[in-house]
């Protein structure tokens, strides 16, 4: 309820319907009451958020390549708020409540070096995964010496290795270490290069999903 505070002709103090009346510092006011949401938590509303929640989750778990791999961009955007822009446009799959991680589509590493040629990777021994790629003449866009960068994901127990310069260019191949309790589960694997100097990098390139050793 409102009252008058000086006759018809005065100020209003209180609630008239969706009007608030008050003094502040001597002057007479009146504002209308702020709409109200009346639901904050739609399905669309529900869906975004776990989209977000799954992107952030993930690239905080891997925010070291992120950093390298994504640190070209617009200079007004930091490497992280890059890759939640791009990974929650191309790396989300399936219908809510059941989304997930696009392993195929994940981005953590874009520019302008060459990636590997026939890269692969191996998971035929015990606790290793071995990345493979043929070394081609050095050219504008590759070096020898570009050192490659490596993820492994394990797509069952949502843990993660990373290699950040375990080879270089030249070498056609790296060893990464994996947990012994990671045989026989799925692992993602991709591979990505960064030159000497670290500033520039290739696109990440998805290996495929293998079964551990």
């Amino acid at each position: 309820m409102a009252r008058l505070t000086s006759g018809i002709l005065g100020g209003i103090s209180g609630t008239v319907g969706n009007v608030v009346g008050g003094r502040w510092r001597g002057i007479d006011y009146i504002r209308s009451k702020p709409a109200s949401v009346k639901n904050p938590n739609t399905e669309a509303q529900q869906q975004q958020r776990m989209r977000f929640k799954l992107v952030i989750q993930f690239l905080r778990k891997i925010s070291p390549l992120v950093n390298i791999g994504l640190s070209n961009g617009s200079n007004n955007r930091t490497p992280m708020n890059r890759g939640m822009s791009l990974n929650l446009k191309e790396a989300i799959t399936g219908t809510f409540p059941d989304l997930e991680i696009n392993w195929e589509k994940l981005i953590f590493s874009q520019g302008n070096l060459a990636m590997g040629t026939n890269a692969a990777a191996d998971l035929s021994v015990a606790d290793t995964v071995t990345i493979t790629w043929e070394n081609t003449q050095s050219t504008s866009s590759s070096s020898d010496t570009d050192g490659a960068l490596v993820l492994l994901s394990n797509t069952d127990r949502d843990e993660v290795v990373y290699s950040l310069h375990g080879a270089s260019r030249v070498d056609g191949q790296v060893d990464v270490d994996i947990p012994q309790e990671w045989s026989g589960e799925n692992i993602a694997c991709y591979l990505s290069f960064r030159s000497e100097t670290g500033k520039d990098v290739s696109d990440n390139q998805f290996l495929g999903i293998e079964v551990a050793a």
